[in-house]
Parts: C-alpha cells; structure tokens; sequence
C-alpha cells in the first residue's frame, strides 16, 4: 500500500449509510478518528482526496447533515452520486455501471465498502478487480471499517479498519492460474510472484550485503524465474531449455514453498499442479546425453503440448523429432544438434516421401545420398514424416493453399499423427521394409 504522504491526485469511492453511528476508525497503521461514517475518518487519515460518495435515496439527507459539514475542510472536492437501492438485478448492474463511469482511465483510487448496503461490497469489491484490467486503475487500497468486530469495552468502540486490497489481486491469482492449467503458460504466475519478492526488498541504503544477497538469491526469485524460463522455452519450441528448466522446477519448488508461503499464499495450492505438469517434460541438461531418455522426453513433450491446445508448437516438434529419431536410428545420435546431418537427414526424409508419392523404385530415384535401410518400418516412417510435413506447412503459411485443412480437422489431424509417433521404437532397432 501506498505510504502516508504518497497520496496524490487520488479518488475515493465510498458509499453512505442511513444510521450513522459514532465509532473510534482504527487504520492499519494505527492511526485512529471518532465518526459516524468511515468516509469521514479516510478523509482524515488521506487528506487532499477527490470523494465520490454514493447514496441512495434514503441516504442523501445523511450525506447533506452529516457527511459534507465533516469532510468538506480535508478533500480536494466531493460529489454525492446517486444509485438505486441494489433490490434487483437490474438495480445492481445499474449500481455496477455507475461506479464504473465514475472513475478514469489510469486513476489512483481507494475504495471504502464499510456502508454498503445488502450486495452493494460484493459488487464493489468486484468494480474495483474488473477496472483494474478495464481503466488500468492503480487500486491503492480497498477497505472496510468492522464494525461488527469493534471492542465494545471502551466507550466510544474501537473499530478495527481492514485493508482488502490483497484479496482483490487474489483475481490477478485466479487468472494465472486458469491460463497454466489450460495452457501450460506460467508467465503471469511468475510475474505475480516477482512482484511479491519486490515488495520485501531491502532499502539498498541501509541493508547488508548479506541482506541483498538474501534477498537477490531467494526461494521465491528463483522460482519465478524459472517459471519464465519453461513458459518462454516452451511457447517459442526450445525442448532442450524447456526439458532443464523444467528439471529444475522439479529440482527446486518443494524447497522453496515456505519461503512463498509467508509472501504468496494463492501459490500454495498451485504448487503440486506445477509440480505434476512439469514433471512429465523434465530433463536435466546431465541427463540429455542419454539420447534414449531425451527422445522419449521430447516425445511426451509434444504430447504436452496437445493437452494444452497447442497445436502448432506439437505439429513443429513432432516433424524435428522425427529427424532426431532418425539421425539416432542412423547411429548418427552423437551428432544430434548438427545442423548438416539434420539438412541431409531431412533431405533424404523428404526425397523418400517424393518417391513413394510418384511410386518410383529406389533404383529409379538418386535419393539425396544417405541410406535410409537401416529405418524400422521405413515406409510408416517416411509417409509420417511427409504427414508432419504437410500439416507444419499448412500451419505455416496460414492456410494460404489451395484446399487447406479445416480448422476444425487441424487438432484432430495433429492428434492422429502424434498416436503414430508414439509407435516409433526407441530401443530396439528392427529389419527395414524400404526398398
């Protein structure tokens, strides 16, 4: 929140009761005022602020007697704004649409939903999520006098104020969670957990350097950037940087749940999910040279990618894993990442596929100068590899051919063509049916 003294140019959106009740406001900084509404004492605790104040009908008279006469020395300006009671739903939107248009793009706001009436905090607390994505407003605090909590032992009753401010970002939560669990995407966790790390940095004026490091080097940091790091690798095809960043999640995140515990409760419940979504693409980079475990990694890799609808990034991984399953195949496997043997093994991949799509002999085709007999089941292979192809290119370029895949057809095409990839033998090497 927003230190005293920081607050500029600042809108407040409070809403007025009928039965004003004189009531000792404590802040959560501790500092305190005696009111009947706690618009008045926000209006002590931040003062120079623009108020908008929404009253019924039955509340205007209060905001004339007992509201404007309190406040009117310590806001910059204050407006009443009139909504109906709330006792439909009709009157809510209404009530939902006024708030709206009440604030501007970009505003600083603060939002007191200590006097609503029936729904009307709900609906509030709901206002104030939904601008913060449609204005861009910066919500500088939301909170509510608890009135039904005061301490009723001192005359007159305390009454704690509480800042619900947190809860609202737990939406902010909700939609990063539901873009991981659809699409394997876990940027907006990592940058919700980033920020929760900014938030207790040390003052670099006044903190140790053991303090700074602690803090540069901490659970919650290296988790966030780790999570950038698959979800990056990952949305652009990097499976050898996706398979170790994911290694390391796996490696890193049971350590790490106390330290984003006591800074990220809403990360908690995601934890094992993350955990159970990485675990099935994870690979350290030791643990790549093993070209067995790597190929049937990568292979579950594209089958990650399907589960989560994303259908270009499997078709274009199934195509190179192919090649890599032929280069191993060709016991060329030490020689995976070569940018040559991957041309000529795609060369003589695509120079089959022209063969057997114009029925010519071996003897009646050059070929592109690499045997292809020791492939199993060479012709599955080759016609899949010509599959994969196809469909990459029509992904590619848009649709722009003449007869192009459906829409509709493209996942299931994918999804067909991935069942004859997982058939492909990794271990054992069988007689060829190419000729």
């Amino acid at each position: 929140m927003t230190s005293k003294g920081d607050y500029q140019d600042m809108k407040a959106i409070t809403f007025l009761g009928v039965r004003p009740t004189d009531t000792c406001y404590v802040f959560p900084d501790g500092r305190e005022y005696v009111a009947p509404f706690f618009g008045i004492a926000l209006a002590r605790f931040i003062p120079d602020l623009s108020m908008r104040v929404f009253v019924t009908e039955a509340a205007y008279q209060r905001y004339n007697d007992n509201f404007l006469p309190a406040v009117e020395g310590n806001v910059k300006d204050v407006q009443p704004v009139r909504i109906p009671d709330g006792r439909n739903d009709i009157e809510l939107w209404e009530i939902f649409q006024t708030v709206i248009d009440a604030i501007d793009p970009e505003e600083a706001v603060i939002f007191d939903i200590t006097h609503g009436f029936r729904s009307l905090p709900f609906l509030s607390f709901l206002a104030a999520a939904y601008l913060r994505v449609v204005k861009n407003i910066r919500l500088e605090g939301l909170y509510f006098g608890n009135f039904e909590a005061r301490d009723q032992s001192v005359t007159p009753n305390r009454t704690p104020v509480l800042d619900l401010t947190g809860f609202v970002e737990l939406l902010d939560w909700m939609v990063g969670a539901d873009y991981f669990v659809r699409f394997g995407d876990a940027r907006d966790l990592a940058r919700l957990l980033r920020a929760q790390h900014e938030r207790v940095k040390p003052d670099p004026h006044t903190a140790s350097k053991a303090d700074m490091s602690a803090w540069n080097n901490s659970p919650v940091k290296t988790t966030a950037n780790n999570l950038m790091r698959v979800s990056q690798a990952l949305r652009v095809v990097r499976p050898v940087e996706a398979m170790n960043a994911s290694a390391q999640i796996i490696q890193q995140l049971p350590q790490a749940i106390p330290s984003i515990g006591a800074l990220a409760r809403p990360f908690i419940p995601l934890s094992q999910q993350v955990t159970n979504s990485f675990q099935r693409i994870a690979l350290g980079n030791d643990e790549q040279s093993d070209y067995k475990r790597t190929l049937r990694t990568e292979r579950e890799l594209i089958g990650w990618y399907l589960d989560r609808n994303q259908v270009f990034q499997a078709v274009a991984l199934a195509r190179e894993w192919l090649i890599s399953w032929t280069i191993a195949q060709l016991g060329l496997y030490d020689q995976l990442l070569e940018r040559d043997v991957r041309k000529r093994v795609e060369d003589a991949l695509g120079a089959e596929v022209q063969r057997q799509s114009k029925n010519m002999t071996a003897e009646e085709h050059s070929g592109e100068g690499l045997d292809l007999s020791k492939l199993p089941s060479c012709n599955d292979v080759v016609r899949l590899f010509g599959q994969l192809g196809a469909l990459r290119n029509d992904l590619m370029h848009a649709g722009k051919r003449k007869n192009p895949l459906p829409a509709n057809k493209v996942e299931e095409r994918a999804s067909l063509l991935y069942e004859q990839v997982k058939k492909l033998e990794i271990d054992n090497v069988v007689n060829s049916d190419c000729a």
